[in-house]
């Protein structure tokens, strides 16, 4: 078995990261409020809708159909085996990104955090669990962890280009700051909590031999080269 000890030192930096956030930022962007610039405040109003799950459940429960039917109609079985695998990996992307974002969900009712419109309250946090209003469930971020989700995905699919996603990430992410429904602790939370999720099902898709397997320190890595 592989040892699980290596995740702990990325749990340790994913819990700093969004406390020093929390103390550094967050009563700062709560007191300045929105952008003022309205080309950069349009530009992340743009951006920000991509952080939105519906997209990324549609392609990827589309690949899954797509490949499903290739492996289907296929002659050889090479064919086959590799349309099973990216279905396989369609279904992977498909359930990190859905299961995230109810997860998330649960999280921000049961945390209750105001948003930052609601910073005048109690300050940057003003916590009330359950209150079954959205403006009580900003922690953590449901677009940043949809893109933590997906940029988890594309990290396991794509290494290559795992900076590029990186930093892709953190500015899509960030955008739920600066049009004001998010504090920077509740994106980077979102981020960690989306990547580290779509981690743990790629973990378990190794397990089970379904598209990934584990390497000899327990990381998830793909069965076989996503492109032929």
């Amino acid at each position: 078995m592989p040892e699980r000890k290596h995740i702990y030192p990325y749990i340790l930096l994913g819990v700093s990261l969004v406390v020093l956030a929390a103390i550094v930022f967050d009563t700062a962007i709560g007191k300045a409020g929105l952008i003022a610039n309205p080309v950069v405040l349009a530009v992340a109003t743009l951006m920000t809708r991509y952080g939105e799950a519906d997209w990324c459940l549609v392609i990827s429960f589309i690949l899954v159909l797509k490949a499903s039917a290739f492996a289907r109609l296929s002659t050889t079985l090479k064919d086959r085996c590799y349309g099973v695998f990216i279905s396989t990996i369609g279904l992977y992307a498909f359930s990190s990104i859905a299961l995230s974002g109810l997860a998330s969900n649960l999280l921000k009712r049961m945390f209750g955090r105001g948003r930052p419109g609601q910073f005048g309250l109690d300050g940057a946090f003003n916590f009330t669990p359950f209150a079954s209003n959205s403006q009580f469930e900003s922690f953590p971020s449901g677009h940043a962890t949809t893109m933590g989700a997906v940029l988890m995905v594309l990290f396991l699919i794509m290494p290559k280009y795992r900076l590029t996603f990186l930093v892709l990430a953190l500015w899509f992410g960030m955008t739920r700051v600066v049009v004001g429904a998010h504090y920077p602790s509740d994106v980077v939370a979102g981020l960690c909590f989306g990547a580290g999720f779509a981690w743990l099902v790629a973990r378990l898709f190794a397990c089970y031999g379904l598209g990934f397997r584990l390497d000899t320190k327990g990381m998830p890595i793909l069965r076989q080269k996503l492109l032929k």
